[in-house]
């Protein structure tokens, strides 16, 4: 089984190995820069659509050959196949990040997230009462919410969820149009 879907296996990797570089790249050049609203919307874009789109596609397409017919199921396997793979490496990445390289890294986000949207909210004309109001709930969320190995990885389910429902849409598009008796 694992054969069939190599193909769809080695495009997550690409993806994880992609994903990855163009994390290091903006990293090196500022390393709050997913912090700032020019960040979070790169990050959109690129992250949860660009790189999964484009690579579980092409990890869909390509296991294609291997099966006949090629059912949803075996589209939709080879779609998320991609994305588990490509998941399980930015993971492992960001946990050699949080643990070693830069364990401040996640406050040092979290801080530039919050200077970004206090600067948003002055900008809209709420009262600084209001401003503080919402800085507090956002602090009370920060320190609630898991951090560390724990945030990781409960992120990475959270990725997961997002390839389940992109994948389930690749498996539809992707899918043989003829009916396992007109192959035959």
């Amino acid at each position: 089984m694992t054969n069939l879907y190599k193909p769809a296996i080695d495009q997550g990797i690409r993806m994880g190995i992609i994903s990855i570089i163009v994390f290091l790249g903006t990293y090196a050049f500022d390393p709050v820069f997913y912090g700032k609203p020019s960040g979070m919307l790169t990050m959109l874009v690129v992250n949860l659509l660009a790189l999964p789109i484009v690579f579980m596609i092409l990890g869909a397409r390509n296991t294609k050959a291997n099966f006949i017919p090629y059912t949803f199921g075996n589209a939709f396997n080879a779609a998320f196949f991609t994305g588990i793979v490509s998941a399980l490496i930015v993971l492992v990445f960001n946990i050699i990040l949080i643990t070693f390289i830069d364990p401040s890294w996640e406050r040092s986000l979290f801080e530039e997230s919050m200077n970004s949207t206090q600067t948003f909210l002055s900008d809209s004309g709420l009262s600084q009462e209001d401003i503080d109001e919402s800085i507090a709930k956002a602090n009370e969320a920060y320190a609630n919410q898991p951090k560390g190995i724990m945030g990781a990885i409960i992120n990475t389910g959270k990725g997961l969820v997002w390839y389940l429902i992109i994948a389930l849409i690749i498996g539809a598009v992707q899918k043989d149009k003829k009916t396992e008796e007109e192959l035959i």
